[in-house]
Formats: C-alpha cells, structure tokens, sequence
C-alpha cells in the first residue's frame, strides 16, 4: 500500500469509530424513550459500557493517528468494531 492509501484508511478507520461511539452512546437514550418509566440504569448499562469502550478505542485510534501510525490506527479501528459486535453479542438482549 502506498504512503496516501494507509493515511486515507487510517482516516477512515477513526471516522468509524467515532460513529460508532455516537450510535452507542445514542441507543442509550433510544431506549430510554421507548421504555419510558420503566426503564432502568441496568437497563441500559450495556450501552454505557460499550460507549465507553468505544470511546477508549477512539482515544488509542486518534492517538495512534497523530502519531502517524496509520497502519496501528486502521488495526484499532477494525478491533473496536470487531470488540463491540462480541460484547454486544454476549451482554446486549
């Protein structure tokens, strides 16, 4: 791969981490609304949990990235992808 490709996966592979933060971390309130009064913390813990993975693998991905380490940042991202479909898998109904 050349120089330009790695970068722009390296890119690529941050943005996907970030959305999937944000989709973690909004299914949190999705589900608070639609169970309204019955929902409770342990509820939606999972959610809570796997944003903050996501964030924690975020914070590795941009950093890896800032150190131009496009190859490691694009490794972080498809390992966080891959961490939360497990986690959702085993602890998510």
């Amino acid at each position: 791969m050349t120089a330009q490709t790695t970068q722009r996966l390296a890119q690529i592979a941050v943005t996907v981490q970030f959305l999937a933060l944000v989709r973690t971390l909004l299914e949190f309130f999705r589900l608070k609304n639609l169970e309204g009064p019955a929902f409770t913390l342990s509820l939606g813990e999972p959610y809570l949990i796997g944003g903050v993975i996501a964030a924690i693998c975020t914070w590795l991905g941009v950093t890896a990235y800032m150190l131009s380490r496009y190859v490691v940042t694009a490794l972080i991202g498809a390992g966080t992808v891959l961490v939360l479909i497990v986690f959702k898998m085993l602890y998510v109904q």
